[in-house]
């Protein structure tokens, strides 16, 4: 790989563990810089990749320096929740008090026994996190109760997740497990040492002013420290771009439309049940609404290599006197904007790619895209997955659902490209975007035998088909020999029709 590439790195890997959630019955997925779920409809790649949003969006950073509004995350709320329960406990007072005072003259000022102790116990339980946890992902899913999520031939009634988060050197440093059931959502942690707190003060405490006289901010920015610490690898941005991102760019001023006319005539008439967006949509037209300034090199070239090399075309982003977003595409030969509206089904579908590239996403984030495949041509599946490895070596993280034989192809050849030098590479389409087996995981989702949900399991290289295998080829065989039977009985007609006329 190119010295100058900025590979999105093992430092952001983690693990899932889910059971009974969704349809899925058993899932463990490690998420490495570029992660594909693949298999059968129904069985619960949308929803694991929901799941992992959700966690993002839970567990992102407090404060965003983005130049969009944005919703307000919950890490520092879990920081102010846990504490209270810190300055709620009276035997802690003095600790926490002198400690404070030390911190204050020495950055690196130990925790005493106690209040490590302490620390670790509301680390280890986050009070208040089922609350966050529950109604983030019940937002992103468009539910109101967490059991709506749970497998519904669950035994308990309950779905499980696992979080195991490794620290910079790829060690595992904490596990956090998670419960949705009958009574709500539960959130438990468990970890072997707890994290160092250096360089802090009340003036990093994330609110304005002088506190000095109430150590509890002060603490309310340790305790997000540690905690963040902990669950750094889910602290980075993402974004989900989902399968009906075409009909949202066709239609999203009609919805924001409608949307603001029911919210500015709400009490002036019978309230009615009116289906909500899922926050992944409701996110995806949001980020629609406040695209703003162009993000500079690199990812602004990927949105160009994109238009090139794929789209032959650029996208275009327009806005009105009121500063409302429209889209349209300019084919490379025009001198005129075309409407999205009458473009072609893969112009819809890539735009929205192009767009966040441009003007959202940025090294160190998560992009998320279900079915990339969609209306793209077979060569152009191709160009495609090689465009979303260069954008791993951009320093961007991808996950990806889909049902295309080329893309897994396309992406086992970025992955075969590695095993070469960079001299041998020459002359060969994509050199520059091989990736390392370890950095590219793929995952097979598939019903269990006997119907009660499905199971994923990871899905190994096969050097010799040159592709990540999930079944493709049964399915070809398959059609081959149901071609060969109609063939037979055709031919057996004909036999029978010939000796009839002897």
């Amino acid at each position: 790989m190119s010295g100058a590439s900025t590979v999105a790195g093992s430092e952001g890997n983690y693990r899932i563990e889910v059971a009974d959630f969704g349809p899925i019955r058993h899932a463990a997925v490690d998420l490495r810089p570029l992660t594909v779920f693949a298999g059968p409809s129904n069985t619960g790649k949308s929803y694991l990749a929901m799941l992992v949003y959700a966690l993002h969006e839970c567990f992102g950073p407090s404060f965003q320096k983005r130049s969009e509004p944005v919703r307000p995350r919950h890490l520092f709320s879990f920081g102010v929740t846990m504490a209270r329960a810190l300055m709620d406990q009276d035997d802690l007072r003095e600790s926490i008090a002198d400690w404070w005072a030390r911190h204050r003259r020495n950055e690196s000022a130990p925790l005493p026994d106690d209040l490590a102790r302490a620390f670790r116990s509301v680390l280890e339980r986050v009070p208040g996190s089922g609350r966050y946890v529950e109604q983030e992902v019940n937002r992103c899913f468009g539910t109101d109760v967490p059991t709506d999520l749970v497998r519904r031939a669950s035994p308990d009634r309950c779905a499980t997740i696992a979080l195991h988060l490794p620290d910079e050197s790829g060690s595992e440093q904490a596990r956090y497990c998670v419960e949705f059931g009958p009574d709500g959502v539960k959130v438990a942690g468990q970890f072997d040492t707890l994290p160092e707190v250096t360089g802090l003060s009340a003036e990093d405490s994330g609110l304005p002013g002088h506190y000095d006289g109430d150590p509890s901010f002060l603490l309310s920015s340790a305790v997000n420290s540690m905690f963040e610490s902990l669950t750094r690898p889910l602290t980075r941005r993402a974004y989900y771009l989902p399968s009906d991102r075409t009909g949202v760019m066709h239609s999203h001023q009609v919805v924001v439309s409608a949307l603001i006319e029911r919210a500015t005539a709400a009490g002036l008439r019978p309230s009615e049940s009116v289906p909500l967006l899922s926050g992944v949509l409701a996110d995806f037209l949001n980020g629609l609404i406040w695209m703003n300034q162009p993000r500079r090199a690199p990812l602004r070239k990927l949105a160009d290599n994109l238009e090139r090399n794929v789209l032959a075309g650029a996208i275009r982003l327009n806005r009105s006197e009121t500063g409302y977003p429209s889209f349209a595409y300019r084919p490379g030969n025009w001198d005129s904007d075309l409407p999205l509206m009458r473009t072609s089904s893969m112009v819809s579908e890539l735009a929205p790619v192009v767009l966040y590239l441009r003007y959202l996403v940025e090294p160190g984030d998560l992009l998320i895209i279900e079915e990339p495949e969609s209306h793209l041509h077979p060569a152009l599946q191709a160009t495609f997955a090689r465009e979303l490895a260069r954008l791993v070596h951009s320093g961007v993280r991808v996950l990806l659902t889909t049902h295309s034989e080329w893309i897994l192809e396309a992406l086992a050849n970025v992955v075969r490209l590695s095993e070469l030098s960079e001299e041998q590479r020459a002359g060969i389409s994509g050199a520059d975007v091989a990736l390392a087996p370890d950095q590219v995981g793929a995952w097979l989702f598939k019903a269990d035998a006997d119907g009660g949900g499905s199971v994923v399991e990871e899905i190994p290289l096969d050097t010799e088909a040159g592709s990540f295998p999930v079944g493709f080829g049964e399915v070809t065989e398959a059609l081959y020999n149901e071609w060969a039977r109609i063939g037979n009985r055709i031919e057996a007609a004909k036999a029978a029709k010939a000796d009839q006329n002897d």
